[in-house]
């Protein structure tokens, strides 16, 4: 479907003119990451459109309201597909509604039954993440990199090491020793950062994330070492192969794009292919994989396996400033802990449905949380830097 068509369909859909069909593509279309950009921009029109508001002062969450009940009232009497993805759309309308608005309270679909939940706006707000990193030198000196300007910051085994736009670049500037001298770049719990390798290749680390590598190849292979999540866009080099190590397994490419999930506390590494050829090793397999794959291992339990038909959209979001989600709530929780450096903690039985959906990584953490109060039977409570998770009653 293309924006056009989208547009079409949601014209209609405010005049009431919209068939069955119309609407349920309607709602399909609404969960779709190729049409996150546009509903935003038709949601946001909405809120302001004369025909849906009268002029002068109003409750942005009665507007809200009036939107997703014209929905269910023209779908009234429509018998229900069930093979349609009720959650997607639910967490995908959720999320539009209510990081646009930036509202308290709303009526929102449920996967089983149509409820209204009221959503408290948090006391304490924290903000989301943002660029910036630690480089630790071979001496062992940390350079924070977060507020430094362009420029050369150190100088290790004939190379410069300068910051360019938010970015480091290693430059050779001089004969290196033959001995190996490693740096290592880590983010921090609420920040995600961008490099370039000595031989050129790019690499961008998500939050809680680390590279260690050597400040030039002179060996027969280039050899790094990550934890974390890190996507790699290789520079070819037939004669030296890319090689990336981590807890059980190890990754070898001659030239490609790929992205590692490898966070302990998700308990698996996932390695999916964008273009090119990889290898995937642990003690006991070698898989190789072709683009649009992704190996999955258990640290530790069963073998790994591949995954055919991986959800790159998905996989690439947070390099993209982006949450996608398609997971339980702790799943979910993982990333959210890490972006905005909060603590996470549980308390009684937390439901555990699974919720699909996406949206900008670019908002404060209190919009997050009413989206997943909304849509995840849950509820949250921020105590200081800690945020307690339990079921909403």
């Amino acid at each position: 479907m293309t924006d056009h068509q989208v547009r079409e369909l949601w014209e209609k859909y405010l005049k009431g003119t919209a068939t069955a069909t119309e609407l349920e593509e309607l709602r399909q279309a609404f969960g779709q990451s190729p049409h996150s950009a546009i509903f935003d921009e038709l949601l946001q029109t909405a809120f302001t459109d004369p025909r849906n508001i009268e002029q002068g002062d109003y409750e942005i969450n009665e507007v809200v309201n009036e939107l997703l009940l014209r929905i269910e009232e023209q779908q009234a009497g429509q018998p229900r597909i069930n093979k349609l993805p009720f959650r997607r759309w639910t967490w995908a309308a959720a999320a539009a509604v209510l990081l646009l608005a930036g509202i308290g309270g709303a009526r929102l679909w449920n996967n089983n039954a149509n409820q209204t939940t009221h959503i408290p706006i948090a006391k304490t707000d924290i903000p989301p993440g943002s660029e910036g990193a630690i480089l630790t030198l071979s001496d062992g000196k940390e350079v924070v990199l977060d507020s430094l300007g362009n420029g050369t910051i150190a100088r290790q085994n004939g190379s410069d090491v300068k910051l360019e736009d938010g970015a480091l670049q290693y430059h050779p500037a001089g004969e290196a020793e033959k001995t190996m001298v490693y740096n290592k770049m880590s983010t921090p719990r609420g920040r995600q950062f961008q490099m370039t390798l000595p031989d050129g290749s790019k690499v961008w680390l998500n939050a809680a994330s680390s590279i260690r590598f050597p400040v030039a190849f002179t060996g027969n292979e280039r050899k790094v070492e990550v934890t974390g999540e890190v996507y790699f866009e290789v520079a070819k080099d037939a004669v030296k192969p890319f090689i990336v190590a981590g807890g059980g397994f190890v990754i070898q490419v001659l030239g490609t794009d790929f992205n590692i999930n490898a966070y302990t506390e998700d308990g698996l590494v996932q390695a999916t292919l964008l273009t090119g050829s990889i290898k995937a090793t642990t003690n006991s397999t070698t898989m190789q994989l072709k683009p649009g794959e992704q190996w999955v291992y258990t640290v530790p339990g069963a073998s790994p396996r591949i995954i055919h038909d991986a959800d790159i959209n998905q996989v690439m979001a947070w390099k993209n400033k982006r949450f996608s989600f398609n997971g339980n709530i702790r799943q979910i929780m993982n990333e959210v802990g890490r972006w905005y450096n909060i603590a996470v903690k549980y308390e009684g039985n937390i439901p555990d449905r699974e919720l699909e959906g996406g949206f900008t990584r670019e908002k404060e953490l209190r919009k997050v949380l009413e989206i997943l109060q909304a849509v995840g039977g849950v509820k949250f409570d921020l105590v200081g830097e800690t945020l307690i998770v339990s079921a909403s009653k």
